[in-house]
């Protein structure tokens, strides 16, 4: 989950927040930063409250549905909560500069221990595994479906209204880092979780040399 954490901050900031900043500017990315990651913290602490978070805002085990009826909901949307700022970025990226191999493989990257951490906290609450399956794939639809608004939608709106959004996405994914990876990588393994997360980092740059 560190190495995780690394490589979406390494993406917020090093593919996005400063391409966006060449674009539009230090005002309209730092608001469009600010914005991103209000709006990812709100929606995150309206789930956060009923503590059937995905994840572990203070590292709670997740409750199973007999426990909290209606806790695989909340579950659900947390887990799409967290999809939704990587897919709006990438269907961004891809219609103002297609494929970008670099932030395509950083973020199955951050995405592989994530996911790894989500199922084996549902497996412990005994969410079936034809629950699991089925999360997962409405995740995936979800996800290239936002992808594909935001490739058609949101990229033709001029490069400084795009960079404004793309910046919003980087906002997002660093409040997604901060508020449910970074705790849940401390509380899990915190021995050496800042070097995990540094290499998480550096990997980006190293597949952004490697893809250029």
């Amino acid at each position: 989950m560190s190495l995780g954490a690394g490589v979406l901050l390494s993406v917020a900031s090093i593919e996005i927040a400063a391409e966006a900043l060449k674009l539009a500017g230090a005002a309209s990315t730092v608001g469009g930063m600010i914005a991103g990651a209000a709006t990812f913290s709100i929606a995150n602490a309206a789930l956060s409250t009923a503590k059937d978070r995905k994840r572990c805002g203070e590292c709670k085990p997740q409750p199973s549905e007999a426990e909290a009826p209606g806790s695989g909901t909340s579950i659900a949307l947390g887990t799409a909560l967290d999809a939704v700022p990587e897919a709006l970025v990438l269907g961004v990226t891809l219609r103002a500069h297609g494929p970008d191999l670099a932030l395509v493989m950083a973020l199955a990257l951050s995405n592989l221990p994530e996911a790894l951490s989500g199922t084996a906290g549902m497996r412990l609450a005994s969410r079936s595994s034809t629950y699991v399956l089925s999360l997962w794939s409405g995740i995936a639809l979800g996800t290239a479906a936002t992808t594909t608004l935001a490739f058609y939608l949101l990229s033709d709106l001029g490069p400084q209204v795009t960079a404004i959004l793309k910046a919003s996405g980087a906002g997002a994914l660093i409040a997604m880092a901060a508020e449910t990876m970074i705790p849940e990588a401390f509380h899990n393994g915190p021995r050496y979780s800042g070097v995990l997360a540094a290499s998480g980092f550096s990997a980006l740059i190293l597949l952004g040399e490697l893809a250029g």
